[in-house]
């Protein structure tokens, strides 16, 4: 079969089109050549874009010339879209720029003004139809190359719309279903005893491994027989033998031995990483390791390991230097790594066919009787023979069949499928690092839709077992306009989906924290789609997406990059940087800073004008430059649990942020006046009341009042010290924000600050009534008497957790029959907590008044503290933890039938 364009083209193309159309809709003027010519590159991209959908897509028939000429398309789609998005920019900015000055000049001499925006907008457009020109130019020659002719006069695709792999339900069943490794996997409880027996026989003591101290036992079989997953049952099993001193790092291949030091080093010192910082020599982590590993025995997971190049000399004699009885597991797929590493060997077998038949079962939800009674045992159990025993293969296919019609047409087209033959090609320079691509799981993936076939290879920017954050990877999609827009919906709510229904379909692995992660062969196969615009550590002329997550000296690569390779990149991730220049990355929609080690952003950040998403988690990052406002594109700014201190006014420029992240910053203490023009605004997780700094006005309550798409959760600081007035607190229409479910006032009054009435309290808190639908709501440093709406029964029906700080007039707490977690610190004035049925935990700290709790049938956690005046408790009958402290009053404790803990 001839080449034919793949997801990642079919998404460019669509949005390239979706941005020439929106320039020709716009109300721009274009010089007649800049206008010509996008309509006819318009014009070529419908008759692309049609003939394309006439055609049976599937990348992985592709030969390599046939990818290569895939690939100089993409890349004319994505230099045009570059080109427009630009162009686009400049208008807006000369358009604010004109409506800045103009405000400025309405007496004096506004013709410069004018002269000069018109100017640029000319020189703009008139180079925007240049460079479109060239565009039609390039698409003109491929075009005629007898190749894409070839690619256009493929037999098209049959009316069903079903394709090769059949249809798909209209709705797939809503399910979180997915294969757990709580429990032993179907056919695996035998083989995770034996390794088991394997590890901790004691026989290895006296053998010539034993005696160094260290033995070493593998998993050997091939890619997707469930290695990592039976590592993963012996290594929480073994929590009793090893406690904390249990590791798991994934090694992969041909690591770099310094690099590799490194990460082993991070995971033994998880609780001191900072310590680590500084310490690269081979020698000098050798040592370090050497330490730390001969303090207790351990269980070290080296998991995927392809070859033993890194193994000999220095790494060999610092693990197998560790303290005796510790154990080296090890998941490889070659048996000559088992060998020369000297380990103990369990080789995996595939699955029994009835282990694989009943683990399809499993995972496509189906009984064997449903299937027999529409005549479809037989071809199921004909799909299972081709997943070869092999779990993850049984899996996908199994989450694919899950998705399809019960039918006989439907179910034979997956059995005959033409993917279950495909091979990579022995000549194919992929074929070495791709090579355990299955063919199962090549359908799962065509299964996929459009939409999500994107978001899955997108993934394999990441480095193989990164565990990747869902919220992290719902920007990057955003960022990068994989996720359409829905009528109605936003596309967070979309990319949420998605990840849910690739968690379904076993293409996304769901970690106990709740991050994901790619199996390494589905990550081959990612990668393999993706092609050259994905690449790791060093990027090339057509790398679009490129990732320095993992590498081994990332400045040094980041330097390089700098230089010229990566000047089309438009996603750059990295963490740990202290120097960068940006110059180079004009094109960028995505950048992680995640952890970087600078004061402060350089200047060159106001180049990337299209810049979508600015990820600075965790960085040390101080303080923003002013040119932070020209990035008016940008959606998402975040710097949680960064070391910001302070938000320029220019931050008001940014008309199209969606989400501003300050979860943990605990250094912020000033935000400018400019908050409340970031309408768009979704996510706002802390807003700072602020008093002017020097002539820089600081933010105010009001400011809130536009800031109408507000939802999640909210903290508002600095409400104390005459800094905010009623009237302005009632603007702020705090009640109205009705997508908010987590509230926090907070009216701590500095050193510094004037001293609020309790009187002026109240008021405040009556205009800042949170709106009716919350989840959780939490008042701190509140010094006034309870307000008219305060946890009114009728309507905070949905209020799940309180928390109540250092409140000395709150004298009680209404009886709310939602409410789950109740949290009271200091509130001395505190004496009475009615019954509340449905209260799980409650926490009582410095509540002095309080004489007795009243009966929580349903409590199961009560932990009460210097409440010197508390006399009883009531019976709790589901109570299971109690802990009560510094109550020298208490006379009378009544039964507690289910309790377990107590002090």
């Amino acid at each position: 079969m001839v080449m034919v364009i793949d997801t990642l083209a079919e998404t460019a193309i669509s949005n390239l089109l979706g941005a020439v159309t929106s320039l020709l809709k716009e109300k721009v003027d274009l010089i007649r050549n800049a206008k010509d010519d996008l309509r006819k590159l318009n014009r070529k991209l419908e008759r692309l874009q049609k003939d394309l959908k006439a055609t049976d897509c599937k990348p992985f028939f592709s030969t390599e010339r046939d990818r290569d000429l895939e690939i100089e398309l993409k890349d004319i789609f994505y230099d045009a879209q570059d080109i427009i998005e630009e162009y686009q920019n400049i208008v807006y900015l000369s358009k604010r720029e004109k409506d800045s000055m103009t405000s400025l000049n309405k007496v004096r001499k506004p013709w410069i003004t004018l002269c000069s925006c018109f100017k640029e907008h000319v020189s703009a457009s008139y180079q925007l139809g240049n460079e479109i020109k060239k565009i039609n130019q390039r698409l003109d020659e491929i075009e005629n190359d007898s190749k894409m002719v070839d690619l256009l006069n493929t037999t098209p695709k049959e009316s069903g719309g079903g394709g090769p792999i059949g249809d798909e339900h209209n709705n797939p069943p809503e399910t979180t279903h997915h294969i757990s490794t709580a429990q032993p996997p179907i056919g695996r409880a035998n083989d995770k005893e034996k390794v088991k027996e394997l590890l901790f026989d004691g026989s290895t003591e006296n053998s010539v491994l034993g005696r160094r101290g260290v033995s070493i036992v593998s998993i050997v079989g091939q890619g997707g027989i469930g290695k990592s997953t039976l590592a993963k049952m012996v290594f929480k099993e073994a929590e009793e033998q090893f406690g904390k001193h249990r590791w798991w790092v994934c090694v992969s291949d041909k690591p770099n031995r310094t690099g590799l030091l490194q990460k082993i080093l991070k995971e033994v010192c998880k609780e001191s990483e900072r310590e680590l910082e500084g310490i690269t020599s081979l020698s000098d982590l050798c040592t370090q390791l050497q330490s730390e590993l001969s303090k207790s025995r351990f269980l070290l997971v080296l998991d995927d390991v392809w070859e033993l190049g890194w193994w000999t000399g220095e790494i060999e004699n610092t693990l197998m230097g560790g303290a005796k009885a510790s154990k080296i597991l090890i998941t490889s797929r070659n048996v000559e790594v088992s060998q020369g590493i000297g380990a103990k060997m369990h080789k995996l077998p595939e699955m029994t066919f009835e282990e694989s038949w009943r683990l399809f079962l499993d995972v496509a939800l189906k009984e064997e009787s449903e299937l027999v009674s529409h005549n479809l045992k037989g071809i199921g159990e004909r799909i299972v023979a081709k997943c070869g025993g092999l779990p993850l293969v049984i899996q996908t296919v199994g989450s694919l069949m899950r998705t399809k019609r019960m039918t006989k047409a439907v179910w034979e087209s997956i059995e005959k499928s033409e993917i279950w033959e495909w091979k990579m090609p022995a000549s194919s320079p992929s074929s070495e690092i791709y090579g355990s691509i299955l063919p199962g799981l090549m359908l799962s993936y065509d299964g996929l839709s459009h939409d999500l076939k994107s978001c899955f290879t997108y993934c394999c920017i990441y480095p193989k077992d990164y565990e990747i954050e869902k919220g992290s990877l719902v920007k990057q999609w955003v960022a990068n306009g994989l996720i359409v827009q829905k009528k109605g919906i936003d596309v967070e709510e979309t990319a949420n989906k998605y990840i849910d229904d690739l968690i379904n379909r076993c293409l996304f692995e769901e970690t106990e924290y709740k991050e994901i992660k790619l199996h390494d062969i589905l990550h081959d196969l990612a990668s393999y789609i993706g092609g050259k615009e994905y690449t790791h550590a060093f990027a090339t002329g057509h790398t679009r997406h490129l990732s320095l997550l993992g590498v081994y000296d990332a400045e040094a690569a980041m330097n390089y990059n700098a230089l010229g390779a990566a000047n089309k990149v438009r996603t750059l991730l990295t963490e740990y940087l202290s120097l960068l220049e940006l110059t180079n990355f004009k094109w960028l929609r995505m950048l992680s800073l995640i952890s970087c080690q600078m004061d402060e952003l350089p200047n060159s950040i106001g180049c990337l004008s299209l810049l979508k998403c600015l990820d600075l988690f965790r960085s040390q990052v101080r303080r923003l430059p002013k040119s932070i406002g020209k990035l008016c594109n940008l959606q998402t700014l975040d710097l949680s649990f960064s070391q910001i201190e302070e938000l320029p006014e220019e931050m008001g420029e940014l008309c199209n942020l969606r989400y501003l992240g300050l979860k943990g910053t605990a250094c912020l203490e000033f935000i400018a006046e400019g908050l409340g023009k970031l309408t768009n605004l979704r996510t706002l997780h802390k807003f700072l009341v602020c008093d002017d700094k020097g002539d820089t006005r600081g933010c105010s309550i009001g400011e809130l009042k536009d800031l109408k798409k507000l939802r999640g959760e909210l903290l508002i600081e600095g409400l104390g010290g005459e800094r905010v007035k009623v009237i302005d607190a009632k603007k702020a229409q705090l009640k109205e924000k009705h997508e908010l479910n987590d509230v926090e006032l907070k009216f701590k009054v500095g050193e510094d600050d004037k001293v609020d009435s309790a009187s002026e309290h109240k008021n405040l808190l009556e205009a800042l009534e949170p709106p009716h639908g919350i989840e959780r709501l939490g008042i701190y440093d509140y010094e006034g008497d309870r307000p008219a709406w305060f946890l009114d029964t009728t309507n905070y029906v949905e209020l799940q957790t309180l928390r109540l700080e250092r409140c000395p007039l709150l004298a009680t707490v209404v009886g709310i029959q939602s409410l789950e977690k109740l949290e009271v610190r200091a509130c001395p004035t505190l004496c009475e907590l009615p019954s509340m049925p449905f209260l799980k935990s409650l926490e009582v700290n410095g509540c002095n008044g309080l004489k007795t709790l009243a009966n929580m049938p349903a409590l199961q956690s009560l932990e009460v503290d210097k409440c010197g005046s508390l006399e009883e408790i009531a019976e709790m009958p589901a109570l299971r933890s109690l802990w009560v402290y510094g109550c020298n009053m208490l006379k009378t404790l009544a039964n507690m039938p289910a309790l377990e803990s107590s002090e």
